[in-house]
């Protein structure tokens, strides 16, 4: 009796080809949610290609508009700076996770220069040589929204340009300012504490309301607040009345 052979055929190996070069690409390319959002973690940043220019390493660059997020922590080495936005219409959700740096020579944490309409929110951004984030004086528009700022050696956030928002920020324990914005910002609902300098450092034209600024620049008997238009309600160690 013939004795048939149950092996892989010429049609099982070229499906079996495709599958694995389909594979390939998927891991290659920048990883999608089902919602279309772009992941970020660790071992993406490690292996570069998040967007288009985005080496291995960090900086992790965003270079084209849309939506990401984060899915673990990141760890920055020494002088290094963890996410570069090189984008207009950006949204960086951190998901509640932590972008830790590792001191060294000059970096921040999150850096924008000269974009527009970016919003970071949701997260913790501890231990940068510079800022937690930091945005240069062409940068516009840019949301900060529930991010925690802690133990960087500049400012917790500090948002040159014009027209931003920080809202529900908690700032800590930072070597600056906590909250630094300029022109035809507003900055609400947030915590500055701690911090060697003020808690915020503001421009004439930024409002401020509903904030809690405690044990900054040396302690509550110092001034809390440099510039900046009242809108409401503040707490500037113990006064009500700011700056």
């Amino acid at each position: 009796m013939a004795h048939h052979r149950h092996g892989k055929g010429p049609s099982f190996d070229m499906a079996g080809r495709a599958l694995l070069g389909l594979i390939g690409l998927a891991l290659m390319g920048p990883a999608q949610a089902v919602d279309g959002v772009v992941e970020i973690n660790q071992a993406k940043a490690q292996a570069g290609g998040v967007t288009s220019g985005d080496f291995g390493g960090f900086p992790v660059t965003l270079s084209e508009r849309g939506s990401y997020r984060l899915t673990g922590d990141l760890n920055v080495p020494a002088g290094a700076e963890a996410i570069t936005v090189d984008s207009d219409d950006i949204t960086l959700d951190l998901n509640g996770f932590h972008v830790i740096g590792g001191g060294g020579a000059l970096a921040d944490g999150i850096g924008l220069s000269g974009r527009k309409n970016i919003e970071i929110r949701n997260g913790t951004i501890r231990g940068f040589s510079r800022s937690g984030i930091f945005s240069n004086i062409n940068t516009q528009f840019v949301r900060v929204i529930g991010v925690r700022a802690i133990g960087n050696t500049g400012s917790g956030i500090e948002l040159q340009g014009n027209g931003h928002l920080v809202d529900g920020c908690t700032a800590f324990g930072n070597g600056g300012a906590g909250i630094r914005a300029n022109d035809g910002s507003l900055v609400i609902n947030s915590v500055a504490r701690g911090n060697t300098g003020l808690g915020l450092v503001l421009s004439a034209s930024t409002g401020y309301r509903s904030n809690v600024l405690t044990g900054n620049n040396g302690g509550d008997g110092n001034p809390q607040v440099a510039s900046g238009l009242q809108l409401g309600s503040n707490v500037c160690g113990g006064d009500l009345v700011c700056p």
